[in-house]
């Protein structure tokens, strides 16, 4: 359907069909679009990417993830490892029971979930968001019909009550904006590690303390009302190639040497928790 048509093409069309749940992350207003990309009522533009995302941060790029750690987290999830969790988050959108669910991946990386997903809630309309524009760049490369924005969680670029699935896998939150953008009745899916997650990494780094996830659950409970919570815990095979990919991607192993020999599986410790607004 999309022969000949350049991603930058397909991606303004995308945009231009769901531009009314957009707004100005400067001033608020809404935006149109335009054939290289969206521009508000108060004159605000920003430029659609030939590779087909739209850049809506209009702060300084300070991330500390690079490129390389997004590719190895690409290639985890090619390899299947998430797949369970994938699984159990489509369960949920599905719950839903909403024609046209809008689902946002806040802090999406390399967009390896949101586009993985696509495959198991296909009526759905995602948006990946992240601060990285290498990260988003490489969101891009997927060839699931996604919308992806660099920006900022903190000063979301969508209107209220536009989004009926906050997703945050992993990642930071800002929940007066998870809450701003939420519709009535909609629900954000908080993915974090249990204090298993990645035990074999944590094993062969010196200086890592056992991980705890109280504070952020405390945190997480004074914003939303909590509906559900659920453990994923499972092992998965490793070769070599993976191993160095999983120590790639994850931060613990920032500026630490891994020692030892690589284990032949991994686990994975998960918690997922539902909620809603308070």
């Amino acid at each position: 359907m999309n022969e000949g048509v350049s991603k930058k093409e397909q991606a303004l069309r995308r945009f231009a069909a769901n531009i009314g749940v957009f707004r100005c992350p400067i001033c608020a207003a809404g935006f149109s679009a335009n054939p290289g990309g969206v521009r508000c009522s108060d004159n605000h533009s920003f430029d659609l990417a030939r590779k087909g995302y739209l850049n809506l941060f209009t702060g300084s790029q300070s991330t500390q993830y690079g490129k390389d750690l997004f590719l190895a987290r690409k290639k985890v999830f090619a390899a299947g490892v998430y797949d369970p969790l994938i699984g159990e988050v489509s369960n949920s959108v599905r719950s839903l029971n909403a024609e046209v669910p809008f689902v946002l991946d806040a802090g999406c990386g390399e967009g390896s979930f949101l586009a993985r997903l696509h495959g198991d809630v296909q009526n759905a309309l995602l948006l990946g968001i992240d601060i990285s524009r290498d990260g988003i760049g490489l969101a891009a490369s997927h060839h699931e019909p996604v919308m992806w924005c660099v920006a900022d969680i903190t000063r979301l670029p969508l209107c209220s009550k536009s989004t009926d699935v906050v997703l945050n896998v992993l990642s930071p939150a800002n929940y007066g904006e998870f809450q701003r953008i939420l519709k009535p009745g909609g629900i954000i899916i908080k993915v974090l590690p249990g204090e298993d997650y990645l035990r074999e990494i944590r094993q062969r780094l010196a200086g890592v303390a056992p991980y705890s996830n109280d504070e952020v659950i405390t945190k997480l409970e004074d914003n939303i009302s909590v509906r559900s919570r659920s453990s994923l815990h499972y092992e998965v095979n490793v070769t070599c190639e993976l191993w160095e990919a999983m120590v790639q991607m994850t931060p613990l192993s920032q500026h630490r040497e891994v020692s030892g020999e690589p284990p032949t599986s991994l686990t994975i410790d998960l918690q997922i928790i539902e909620g809603a607004l308070i």
